[in-house]
């Protein structure tokens, strides 16, 4: 991100760019009346229309004054934004594009609202379209393109990447369907009346411009091909000229100039008028290109756009990329004109100009006259920014463009796909054969496309791919975290830009969520009578490969079809990008319960500018004051009125839906601010006190680790009770009886990965109280339920545990008949016993279970033993211990679980034995209680660790998490 005399620096370029003297000294200066007010934003962050932060047309008066007197040091953030949102949206505006024609100009611009000019642009806006990805979960659209030839679209190359693979026009993969045309889409047009049209095939994509072609079905004959100017770009210079694309909202830039300039309106079709500037030359993938210049003010989304000049109704440049307030760059349509290749495709030009060999290198490159790769990878060099729509918000100064590999779920198909072997050193294209699939091996190098099928492969858990993934801090999120392929191991460069980086990671977030339908998918084929669950979440629900979240561990016990993307916000969830009744209907007759996961962003996350939520809504710090007073403020009274309206809003639409269908929901457990004393935590994926910890500290003088937790932990609080008030599953005086709260607080306790993520046990043990909701909202009996034969669970340790009374117990503990093995007669397992195995099992999956053990043989009845179901429930015997295998190999050590059960002193724990040593909860003839002591009984308890619980119902049946680690 630029700083603020590198952005004075640039300002004062544009400035004298947009002179008529090319100089500060002729700049022309609206008049107040034509700027209209700065308006700032609401309470909440939103942008709405026309909202800005406040600045004021004096100070903007006042920068340009310091600025023509070289005093550049003392021009004020202020000052310079009121500099940049009055001229630069007076003299480089953004209207919209509606009804077949344009917004009044006015202005330096005036010439362009003449009946003239409409009469030469307006037939030109109904060729330009919208690339819609039907496909893609985690962009809003690719880009925009338009018409060149008879059914002939031309957009950008990178745009193209987003849904096809491959250079030149032999073997390029795409999928017919996986990209559309909407050429409305214009500020006025109704959503549910938007009109289509199918991408068929992938005719171009160029191997050195940042230019595709595709072909185009069933075009009405009101869309005309547009001709494609070959005037030189030198001939060019300063002709007016408007830009036509659909701007996309651009965190890596100033967010409140941006809304200025257009208005807060996004996503939809506008005219951006300009002038041609001198051409330069920049990167542009793995070449460095002489570019077309030009200064309209463009965003995001603009990728494609047509250049039109104003004073022919030619097309002069395909746009492609744009530094902030320096240049914007496009493809000279006079070079395009240079290529055989073009011509031949059926582009239409005005006329021909000779025809060039320079770019025969690049189309050998593709054609496979020399080997190469099937993804490019550039050489370090200078680089400018993509532009294409964002999936989510990102740090400014990044752009997340996602790499769609045409992943499609497919359970049954034999993809054909580029494969190699890593000693060929680069990878030739060949057909994936049936029956063959990349396996993941331990440290082995792989291509793009190998790690694209072992991400589709569901049979390939996502830990076994971790190593080809690594975290990316600067791409991060509060619920987005930065993950990109390995680049140590995949066949890839490292990211030389931030836009590549976002490129990558929306890759890995995206294609995350493919794996997991395809697994859905799968299970289904094979009869997998697991329950079928749909969830919507953020990245609780999906945090992509470098962490098990809920819905990863979930997935062992139930099949779930996953709309969770990291990153989502309640907003896109609730409003904006609904998708979750869509998936609901989608599985209707087979679901059986809806899991939503929303708000932490809300609450503890940042806004789309980039602000940290906490210091926006939290008071600076006073002394003194208690942590009540810190969030006594209107923001936060809104921020849970807007979380509590969009879960209202979920739980009514499901309700009038499906009545009977269980929604799972969950409020989070209690963040821990990053970066105090004694910090430990080193997530790869982002700075560990970027949200909390550092904008506490820095913002609001908050400096107190414990003051920090403990405002952190009342936030949580009341977002919970918002849910508590709505769940009348959980609670009685909840308004929804089908909506169940999983209260995770205190959970994870010291186990967070970061700042909001639990490490992979904290979510081990987050999942076990969806797994206790769950059941209970399904009705599902309870776990521990004695099955056929008593034998599977019994206790293989023979000479177990000596039964040991605590002081003050009225229960005896006698010898106890067979009869509660042998016969009829019911028995189970203490719930609190079924939470603790679920919590290791979950930790250490793997892990032997040899010497694991319940209910006890013939010589546990012949003595005293928790082991035996000597707790007396109705007519029910409940066994109140377990045993579990010391395997320190496969992830268990019983070591390690006992003194975690030492230093967690649950009030449930009666005693614990382990390695010929024995620890009670209780004092023991002159022992402390939690203080180790010699056991002499006749199993030394090497093999495993025994842990006996107290015989008192709310003890042995409560499943309140163990927080152990093993």
């Amino acid at each position: 991100m630029m700083n603020h005399m590198e952005r004075v620096s640039r300002v004062r370029t544009m400035l004298r760019q947009v002179s008529p003297g090319d100089d500060l000294d002729s700049l022309s200066i609206p008049p107040p009346d034509q700027v209209g007010e700065l308006q700032p934003l609401d309470v909440a962050g939103n942008h709405r229309p026309g909202g800005a932060p406040r600045a004021g047309y004096n100070e903007a008066l006042e920068g340009i004054r310091k600025l023509k007197e070289q005093r550049d040091d003392q021009v004020s953030e202020t000052e310079l934004f009121g500099v940049e949102a009055i001229v630069l949206a007076h003299d480089r505006p953004a209207v919209f594009v509606r009804a077949g024609t344009y917004d009044q100009l006015g202005g330096v611009w005036g010439q362009l609202d003449t009946m003239e000019m409409r009469n030469r642009i307006n037939p030109l806006l109904g060729s330009i379209g919208r690339i819609e990805l039907p496909n893609m979960f985690t962009v809003p659209y690719g880009g925009t393109g338009f018409l060149v030839g008879p059914g002939i679209l031309m957009t950008n190359r990178h745009v193209a990447r987003l849904f096809a693979e491959g250079l030149g026009v032999d073997e390029l993969i795409y999928q017919p369907g996986d990209a559309l045309v909407d050429f409305r889409c214009d500020v006025d047009s109704d959503p549910a009346q938007a009109s289509f049209l199918t991408v068929e095939r992938v005719l171009m994509i160029h191997p050195y411009w940042d230019m595709a072609l595709v072909q185009v079905s069933g075009l009405p004959p009101e869309y005309q091909p547009l001709t494609l100017s070959v005037r030189s770009p030198e001939d060019l210079l300063n002709r007016d000229m408007v830009a036509v694309g659909y701007p996309a909202r651009d965190d890596r830039n100033d967010l409140a100039l941006q809304d200025r300039i257009f208005g807060g309106v996004y996503n939809v079709k506008r005219l951006q008028p300009g002038k041609i500037r001198r051409r330069v030359r920049v990167r542009s993938f793995e070449n460095e290109v002489n570019a077309m210049v030009h200064d309209s003010s463009t965003l995001g989304g603009n990728s494609g756009s047509a250049l039109i000049d104003v004073s022919t109704g030619h097309i002069v440049g395909l746009h492609f990329a744009g530094e902030y307030l320096k240049a914007n760059y496009a493809v000279p349509c006079y070079e395009l004109a240079r290529d055989a290749r073009v011509i031949a495709a059926g582009v239409q030009f005005d006329g021909r100009v000779a025809v060039t060999d320079q770019w025969q290198r690049a189309w050998n490159f593709a054609d496979g006259r020399t080997q190469r790769r099937m993804f490019e990878v550039p050489p370090a060099g200078r680089s400018v920014q993509a532009q294409a729509p964002q999936p989510a918000t990102s740090e400014a100064g990044a752009l997340q463009i996602p790499i769609n590999l045409r992943i499609t779920v497919d359970v049954n198909g034999t993809p054909q796909v580029g494969l190699g072997t890593p000693d060929e050193g680069v990878y030739a294209r060949r057909p994936l054969q049936p029956g063959i699939a990349p396996k993941a091996r331990p440290g082995a190098r792989v291509s793009m496309r190998e790690l694209t099928e072992l991400m589709r492969d569901p049979s390939i858990k996502e830990t076994e791919l971790r190593q080809y993934f690594v975290g990316e801090p600067t791409l991060a999120k509060p619920f987005a975290p930065g993950v990109i392929p390995n680049p140590a191991l995949v066949d890839i460069a490292q990211p030389r830009d931030i836009v590549e980086g976002a490129m990558a990671m929306s890759w890995a977030n995206g294609l995350s969520r493919m794996k997991r339908q395809a697994r859905f998918q799968a299970r289904q084929a094979i009869g997998d009578r697991a329950p079928v669950l749909v969830s919507e979440g953020d990245s609780w629900f999906q945090f992509p490969v470098l962490l098990s979240d809920v819905i990863d561990d979930l997935a062992n016990d139930y099949n779930v079809w996953s709309v969770d993307a990291a990153g989502d916000t309640l907003q896109n969830m609730v409003f904006d990008g609904a998708e979750y009744m869509q998936a609901l209907r989608r599985n209707a007759g087979s679901v059986k319960a809806f899991l939503f996961s929303g708000g932490g962003n809300d609450i503890v996350g940042e806004d789309a500018r980039g602000k940290s939520v906490v210091t926006q809504i939290v008071k600076r710090f006073q002394a003194g004051q208690p942590v009540s007073w810190y969030l006594d403020t209107p923001a936060v009274e809104q921020k849970l009125r807007f979380v509590e309206d969009c879960y209202r809003r979920v739980l009514d639409n499901v309700a009038r839906e499906f009545p009977a269908l269980p929604v799972i929901c969950h409020g989070y457990d209690y963040a821990v601010p990053g970066g105090g004393p004694g910090e430990t935590r080193s997530p790869s994926w982002a700075a560990v006190d970027k949200w909390l910890g550092r904008p506490m500290r820095e913002e609001l003088g908050i400096d107190d680790p414990a003051l920090q937790r403990a405002i952190v932990h009342e936030l949580i609080d009341r977002l919970n009770l918002v849910l508590q008030r709505l769940c009348g599953g959980s609670y009685a005086s909840g308004l929804f009886r089908n909506a169940w709260h999983v209260d995770v607080r205190g959970t994870v306790g010291a186990r967070w990965a970061d700042e909001l993520h639990p490490t992979d046990d904290g979510f081990a043990s987050v999942t076990g109280l969806f797994g206790t909701v769950l059941r209970k909202a399904l009705r599902l009996p309870d776990e521990g339920i004695a099955p056929a034969s008593a034998d599977e669970v019994r206790t293989p340790n023979i000479g177990d545990d000596t039964g040991e009374q605590a002081p003050g117990q009225t229960v005896e503990l006698a010898p106890l008949s067979s009869s509660y093995i042998d016969s009829a007669r019911p028995w189970r397992l203490a719930k609190a016993i079924t939470a603790l195995r679920e919590e290791v099992n979950r930790q250490a999956p793997n892990r032997n279970k040899a010497s694991d053990g319940t209910i006890g043989d013939a010589a546990h009845r012949s003595r005293d033993s928790d082991h035996n179901p000597w707790i007396e429930d109705g007519s029910t015997g409940v066994v109140s211990a377990i045993d579990i295998t010391h395997d320190a190999g496969g992830g268990c050590s019983a070591e390690t679980l006992a003194q975690s059960l030492q230093s967690g002193r649950d009030g449930r724990v009666k005693y614990v034995i382990w390695n010929r040593r024995i620890m009670s909860s209780y004092a023991h003839n002159g022992t402390a209680p939690w203080v180790w002591r010699s056991y002499s009984g006749a199993n030394p308890h090497t093999k495993h660790v025994h842990i006996s619980l107290n015989p008192a119902k709310g003890d042995y049946d409560s499943t309140a998490p163990w927080r152990i680690t093993v």
